[in-house]
């Protein structure tokens, strides 16, 4: 298959997620894979240097799974505040028109609506092609301008009743994408992909033990991700002396780093934390099953609000596909897959609580090692990567099948 991979973020700079997998995946399955970014993150280099409607052409990128290959296309677009997503819509629309015909796109896996959503939607029809869209997130609620939401939800209306299938990466998504005008009938699950050759148990994290300071006695909590505003560090930071309390070998390491980290350092040099927590910056993604591995616990403190409600937040699969324990907040999204400890999660339902919950965790090695293996067991059973890309690609063949010559 030639199959078009269209989103509306930084495919080359935004943190590796399963957009990344699932195309490099199908690349490794022999398939001829294409994507389509949007430079969502722009700055201009000068005031007078309002960039191009040029596209840049990547190939053979490789960001998630060795020996993958996936070529990227970027529509140029207009470095002015308000025109840049405008001319975007121009140029994608030319770009993926361009895309179909040169590389005779057989299906097309849609990730994204107000930038290129509907010019893809009506492209395919006009070529016969179908069209897949992966639902991985509420869309509207991530749009930084409150004004702008209602507008982005009406789009996703019209996409969802557009496409010829959804993929939802739980069942909670799956009933917000039927809720706003999804056909049921088109709606499957497809949940998020590990490759457990990377993530797994055995990883040699000596190195980094070395790099950070960490000694072999230090019990180690480690978050990953992007710190944004809802992350929860900042108020677990403030709950992890009451760990030092009963611990005081315990370390924690945040693996990340984004538009929160100014406060985490004030509160951190306030609290006098300074040699127990470590703010380690973005890391190169081959080295996540490293860090992973230098914990004794994982956390998850997401605040639960309205944008992160219904998440699946990716690094849960991450920690327990390394045999972590993990203690999370328990946002509905995760909890319709992983509803308790029988799957290596325990759900903490304040930062507090949290708090309490990792200290009896690395106190206890029976009770991490339970959740351990529950853990293993479930990645293995619901997430294997080789097993989810054979389904997308069924799914890919299946639609290709039903549509019309």
């Amino acid at each position: 298959m030639n199959i078009l991979f269209v989103h509306e973020v930084d495919w080359l700079n935004k943190v590796v997620f399963e957009i990344h997998n699932l195309s490099e995946a199908l690349s490794l399955l022999n398939h001829q894979v294409y994507a389509i970014d949007y430079e969502d993150r722009w700055k201009r280099n000068g005031f007078f240097r309002l960039g191009s409607l040029r596209t840049k052409e990547f190939s053979g990128i490789s960001r998630a799974l060795p020996g993958a290959s996936v070529d990227l296309r970027r529509p140029g677009f207009v470095k002015i505040p308000g025109l840049s997503r405008l001319s975007a819509g121009l140029t994608h629309y030319l770009e993926i028109q361009r895309t179909i015909k040169e590389k005779s796109i057989d299906v097309i896996m849609l990730y994204s609506v107000p930038t290129n959503g509907l010019q893809t939607i009506y492209l395919a029809k006009r070529f016969g092609i179908p069209v897949m869209f992966r639902s991985i997130d509420i869309l509207h609620r991530l749009v930084p301008y409150a004004a702008l939401r209602p507008l982005t939800r009406r789009l996703e209306k019209k996409v969802y009743s557009s496409v010829d299938a959804i993929l939802a990466i739980t069942p909670n998504h799956s009933r917000y994408v039927i809720n706003l005008g999804a056909d049921e009938s088109k709606v499957k699950l497809l949940l998020l992909p590990i490759d457990t050759k990377i993530f797994h148990p055995s990883v040699d994290c000596t190195e980094l033990r070395q790099k950070w300071g960490l000694s072999k006695k230090d019990r180690v909590v480690v978050f990953i991700g992007t710190l944004f505003e809802f992350s929860g560090v900042d108020e677990f930071i403030r709950q992890f002396s009451r760990v030092l309390g009963v611990l005081p070998e315990a370390k924690l390491l945040i693996v990340g780093d984004g538009p929160q980290r100014p406060r985490l350092e004030r509160i951190i040099t306030e609290l006098g934390l300074e040699r127990q927590v470590i703010i380690t910056g973005f890391q190169p993604y081959p080295t996540m099953p490293q860090y992973i591995s230098l914990a004794t616990v994982c956390i998850n403190p997401f605040l639960n609000t309205a944008a992160t409600r219904d998440i699946f937040p990716g690094k849960i699969v991450q920690y327990i596909a390394c045999g972590k324990a993990t203690v999370a907040t328990p946002l509905l999204g995760i909890r319709t897959l992983i509803p308790d400890e029988s799957h290596g999660v325990i759900y903490a339902d304040d930062a507090g609580d949290m708090a309490r919950k990792v200290t009896d965790l690395i106190k206890s090695a029976e009770y991490r090692q339970k959740l351990e293996q529950a853990g293993l067991n479930y990645v293995r059973q619901a997430h294997d990567q080789e097993k989810i890309a054979r389904q997308l690609e069924a799914e890919l063949l299946a639609a290709i099948k039903r549509s019309p010559d």
